[in-house]
This record gives C-alpha cells, sequence and structure tokens, in this order.
C-alpha cells in the first residue's frame, strides 16, 4: 500500500457535506478540521488519529452508530495504512453494535467469495423488490447506511448494500469485468423478482453497464463515469483533484502511482465506448444523474443517455459531484423512478414521481452530442 499527494485542506472543503451526511454532527466534523493538519501523518494532527480520537468519545458514551461512521471518516478515503485498516475493523464492530436499533430488519450476510453484505427489509416484505446499492472508490457500504434505510422505508425496496471490488471488505480487486461481481449479487439475492440497482460515483458506472446489458429491470447512474465516451486526454489520470488519481490506483490494486501513458492505458480499458456498450439497443430503463460542474466526470458521460432509447438523463445546473448539493431534493423522484420500474407503473406511482419533480433542482440544458458507437 502507498500514499500519494492529499491536501487535508480541499479534502474537508469537498467532503464537509458528506460526512455530515453519514451522521456525523457538523459540530465534530468543525472540531476535527481544526485539529488535522496532515493526511497521513500517524501522531497528532494527523487524519485517522484525529478522527479516532473522536470515534473512541462515541465509543466511550456507546454511541455506536455515531461511532462507527467517525471510524469510517479515519479510514477514508483509502484503508492504505495499518491505522486507517484499524479504523475499518473497528467501524465495522461498531456498526454491528449499533445494528439492534435500526428502524428496518438488517442482516449481516458473510461470504469467503463476495465479502461481507449488508441486506436491508422492509419488516414482512420479503417479496419487494431487489435494490443493489454501491459506492464508489472511497464510499463504502456502512457510509450508505442512511441511504439504505430510507430506501426500505420510503421506497419499499430490499437493499443489499455492497463495496465496490477494491474498496472496503470486498476481497476481489477492481477490473473492467467486475459487473460479474454486481451479477452474483442479484442473481444469489433477487429470488427471481426483479431486481434494479444504484450505483454512486464509481458505483453508477456498473449500473450502467448492467442497464445496458439489460442484466436488471432498471438502475440509477448517479455520478458515475463511461470513461471515454470521447477519448480521454493524456493529462487526465494524472490531473483528477482531490487524490483521486491515487485512490483509484488502490481499487486497482497498483502498489504505487504509475506513469500516466500507463494510468491512461488502464483506465481506456474501463471505456463503455470501447466495449461496444453505447451502441443502440434493448437494454432496460436507466437515469443518469450528476451535476453539470462535476471535477471528475465530464458533462458529455452522462449527456449520451439523452440518445439511448431507455434513458434519462437528470443534469443539474452548478452542482458538483453526483449532485451532492441538493441530493436530499433529488431522491425522493430518484426513489420514485425506481418504484415504477420495479413495482409497478401504476396511476399512483406515476403521479407520485410527478410531484416528486416538482423538488428537484433547476437542470442544466442539454448538450449537443453524437451517440457514440463501437461493437461489443
Amino acid at each position: 500500500m502507498f500514499t500519494f499527494p492529499l491536501d487535508c485542506r480541499q479534502l474537508f472543503d469537498e467532503r464537509r457535506r458528506q460526512f455530515a451526511g453519514w451522521g456525523i454532527p457538523r459540530a465534530v466534523v468543525a472540531r476535527v478540521e481544526r485539529r488535522v493538519e496532515d493526511a497521513w501523518r500517524d501522531g497528532p494532527g494527523g487524519w485517522c488519529r484525529e478522527w479516532s480520537v473522536e470515534a473512541g468519545r462515541a465509543e466511550a458514551g456507546g454511541r455506536w452508530l455515531l461511532a462507527a461512521h467517525l471510524h469510517g471518516a479515519a479510514c477514508f478515503p483509502v484503508a492504505n495504512t495499518p491505522g486507517r485498516r484499524e479504523a475499518l475493523r473497528r467501524q465495522v464492530q461498531c456498526f454491528l453494535r449499533a445494528a439492534g436499533g435500526f428502524p428496518c430488519h438488517f442482516q449481516r450476510l458473510e461470504s469467503a467469495e463476495l465479502g461481507p453484505l449488508h441486506l436491508y427489509q422492509p419488516r414482512g416484505a420479503d417479496a419487494a423488490p431487489l435494490l443493489c446499492l454501491s459506492g464508489g472508490v472511497d464510499t463504502g457500504k456502512i457510509a450508505l447506511h442512511r441511504l439504505a434505510v430510507w430506501l426500505v422505508r420510503l421506497g419499499g425496496f430490499r437493499v443489499l448494500a455492497a463495496d465496490m471490488p477494491g474498496t472496503g471488505e470486498n476481497p476481489q480487486r477492481l477490473t473492467r469485468d467486475a459487473d460479474g461481481y454486481y451479477r452474483q449479487l442479484l442473481q444469489g439475492f433477487g429470488g427471481g423478482g426483479r431486481c434494479g440497482m444504484l450505483g454512486i460515483s464509481f458505483g453508477g458506472y456498473w449500473a450502467a453497464k448492467l442497464a445496458l446489458a439489460g442484466d436488471v429491470a432498471a438502475a440509477v447512474d448517479l455520478g458515475g463515469p463511461l470513461i471515454g465516451v470521447e477519448e480521454l486526454d493524456a493529462g487526465y489520470a494524472a490531473g483528477l483533484p482531490n487524490g483521486m488519481s491515487g485512490i483509484v490506483a488502490h481499487a486497482l490494486g497498483w502498489t504505487e502511482m504509475p506513469p500516466p501513458d500507463e494510468a491512461l492505458a488502464m483506465l481506456r480499458r474501463f471505456s463503455l465506448r470501447r466495449q461496444g456498450w453505447l451502441t443502440p439497443g434493448r437494454g432496460a430503463p436507466l437515469l443518469a444523474v450528476n451535476g453539470e460542474a462535476d471535477p471528475y466526470v465530464p458533462a458529455w458521460e452522462s449527456e449520451v443517455f439523452r440518445a439511448w432509447p431507455q434513458g434519462e438523463v437528470w443534469r443539474f445546473a452548478g452542482l458538483g459531484h453526483c449532485a451532492a448539493e441538493r441530493l436530499p431534493w433529488i431522491l425522493p423522484a430518484l426513489s420514485a423512478w425506481l418504484r415504477t420500474h420495479l413495482i409497478g407503473n401504476s396511476a399512483g406511482k406515476r403521479l407520485a414521481l410527478q410531484l416528486a419533480r416538482l423538488l428537484l433542482p433547476r437542470q442544466a440544458p442539454p448538450l449537443s452530442l453524437p451517440m457514440a458507437g463501437g461493437s461489443r
């Protein structure tokens, strides 16, 4: 494992809202931010150390879910040092101690091949459609706990939360064929019913790929890349902000940062255009959601789906990666969209979607882009 350039001030600027969204009080985030001086230092002033101090306080007070999220912040953005790996282990311990108080049925499922999985279900609704929920290269399944509970209680889904290959507790490495991992989850836990996927950030890439292949009944790509609807430029891989190049390198299993040309060659292997998946075909309904000011994913990476027969694009004006700034206003419509495709397209569900759309932020105007071709 290796470290990489990471400015802790910039990281806080980008992720304060995300940490608060997990359930960490903003006052605690601000308190840690004042103490942190370095992203990788082991001792006082180090990122992992200062978050772990707060986690210990939460543990001492029996606030197990808060402690889990604080340990999650301590191992953020990647568990690449002994201290961060210990924080990941303690995150899981605290989360399981909190599980008895969750407002829906919860199971932790252990699998040597697939890694630990978290299954959330409405009480007494075993036949509900399965929604696979997965984050990206720096956001694991425990960080998505609030969203999983929300999707169960208000969406009526069974939610299977999984770490993306190459991250968290997932034993598999990130490769361009990792959609096979999600296919295994859907086949193993879908119960023969309708299944969907909500993928966030890089997880959205897999949601899109499964929808394009017709392996789900519907999918949402929230801020995911397609990695090269057009050709990537030579500086793309090395120029990603906030340490993202190093974070992706860890998920890929690299032991050091490669030269830019080698990194670019690896990313191009993930290109859905080069793999032929962007050729118009049957597929499944796909909703692509993002902000127009995303610093990681170019606008045309979601815009291409306006030309897809079953595609729909919500690209929000002035918002950043995953449109995170206004996500609470987006989630009701996102959930209603999934319900119409996974539960049933009744008049009531169409009306619910129509009303939820009224909460959506202002959308950016469509871009004029040709549909990219290729052969599978």
